[in-house]
């Protein structure tokens, strides 16, 4: 059972790590999809914003430019390219502030061709552009207007960040580029950082030229767990609830364990206890079934008293068992009267039994006599009960100071020390424990069950008093017990 339960235990572990990882796992892969749709929403908003700007500067006429286009498309002369399309723009700026408008005003591009060939004027700009590979989104023409655009209206990168701002972005770092060929479609650059992901879009506003804008944003941790702010506290939450199920799971079987071990201690402890007082009551009632030994007074009035006190242990036991099942110090019966605290304890210290072998010297350090409103049977047992531990874990030769006194707050105070073995502090805070033993008194093969402080303490409780104890192992212990009146 012991290894079967060590199994449960490590695999219980096993299974609560795995899990763990295994949600890390999945939660990981999901906060990468998220981020992934986030840097999808800003790439879509930069876009956006790119395409508003070009429609801004379209929008603004330039009376004093006229830009004349010659289209050609023919086939490359190339053989291993044979078939494939080429179109061929030539482009000419014309600058009207510098060239004489009368004479250019009704003119088609066949003047403007030949007058640039003939004077190669100042005010005339000539582009040739030859595109091969005609791609469907962008197409040429999508180039040519982007071209003419940023002819009659420069691009400019403050207009760029301004309208990103006005959306809520801002930019890390903003350029302009110039590549050696035609860049057609928008490159989209990811850099991979689990704390800090940043992405770069490079959009070309003059495919012709070869000339694009690349912006940079730091995408953030805190809007991509926003998103993933409810899936992440459900799992965190189910996560929880399991892995405390199975905490919980392992610490009841742990106790169940333990009372199981606690039990069975009992009743080897138990059997122990009582086949000493059965033997010894046996052994009397053997010796007076002897007619002749019987008529020896003296024999016969020890084998009296011997059984007297026997019967005396076993109805404490049985008082003990009966006290400690109630589940409440409250539920326990008292009989309330008015007695002689002094006689009281001087009556325990009579009944008190001390080992062959042992040496015990018993003080009762006041002489007043106080009368004490409680059960006189109780508080007999609390004292015989301290001082029998008092004996039992202590050497050869033991002292116990015994004192008592009233307090101004109407209550009795009793006190019980000794110079015994003492209590380990690891163990002070279980000595009340219904059969708890310190390791000291099983190294010691101490007999005892681990219910007379419990005991103490609940009879204690019953009187609405309190106990308190001060121990320092291998120097004594101290028991003070207060009882309001």
């Amino acid at each position: 059972m012991e290894k079967r339960i060590k199994i449960l235990h490590w695999l219980t572990i096993v299974v609560i790590i795995a899990f763990c990882m295994m949600q890390c796992y999945w939660l990981y892969n999901r906060y990468i999809y998220t981020l992934q749709s986030y840097e999808d929403e800003l790439y879509s908003s930069v876009i956006d914003v790119m395409l508003e700007e070009h429609n801004m500067r379209k929008a603004i006429k330039r009376p004093d430019i006229s830009i004349l286009t010659n289209t050609k498309i023919s086939a490359s002369s190339l053989s291993d390219s044979a078939g494939i399309q080429s179109t061929i723009f030539d482009i000419y700026v014309v600058d009207l502030k510098k060239i004489d408008i009368s004479n250019v005003i009704n003119a088609d591009i066949k003047e403007i061709i030949r007058l640039y060939e003939t004077s190669k004027p100042d005010g005339i700009t000539h582009y040739n552009f030859e595109i091969t590979d005609k791609p469907t989104d962008p197409n040429e023409y999508d180039a040519l207007e982007r071209f003419t655009v940023d002819v009659r209206n420069p691009f400019k990168l403050s207009s760029i960040d301004s309208l990103l701002r006005i959306r809520g972005l801002t930019l890390d770092n903003i350029s302009i580029q110039k590549a050696d060929t035609m860049v057609w479609i928008p490159i989209r650059t990811e850099h991979t950082s689990i704390l800090s992901p940043q992405i770069t879009i490079t959009y070309p506003y003059d495919i012709f030229e070869g000339e694009a804008v690349s912006a940079t944003l730091t995408v953030g941790m805190s809007p991509v767990i926003a998103k993933m702010m409810d899936l992440l506290i459900m799992s965190l939450v189910l996560s929880f609830l399991l892995i405390t199920c199975l905490v919980a799971q392992i610490a009841i079987i742990r106790k169940q364990r333990k009372l199981e071990e606690l039990r069975q201690d009992f009743i080897h402890t138990m059997i122990h206890e009582l086949k000493r007082p059965i033997s010894t009551l046996k052994m009397c009632v053997s010796f007076m079934r002897n007619e002749k030994l019987m008529q020896d007074k003296e024999s016969k009035d020890a084998i009296i008293a011997e059984s007297s006190n026997e019967l005396d242990n076993l109805s404490s036991y049985f008082s003990k068992l009966r006290d400690l099942t109630f589940n409440d110090a409250t539920e326990i019966p008292l009989t309330l009267s008015a007695f002689n605290l002094r006689d009281t304890i001087k009556e325990c210290v009579g009944k008190l039994s001390i080992p062959i072998g042992k040496k015990a010297e018993i003080n009762i350090l006041s002489k007043e006599d106080i009368v004490l409103t409680a059960d006189k049977m109780h508080i007999g047992n609390i004292i015989s009960n301290l001082l029998e531990n008092s004996i039992k874990y202590s050497g050869e030769s033991v002292m116990i100071d015994i004192d008592y006194q009233e307090n101004s707050n109407d209550s009795v105070c009793i006190t019980v020390k000794d110079n015994g073995f003492g209590i380990a502090k690891s163990d002070v805070s279980y000595i009340y424990d219904k059969f708890f033993r310190s390791r000291s008194a099983s190294d010691r093969d101490i007999p005892g069950m681990g219910l007379g402080l419990a005991y103490v303490k609940q009879l204690v409780q019953a009187h609405r008093g309190c106990i308190v104890i001060e121990s320092e192992e291998g120097v004594g212990t101290l028991f003070t017990i207060n009882l309001p009146q």
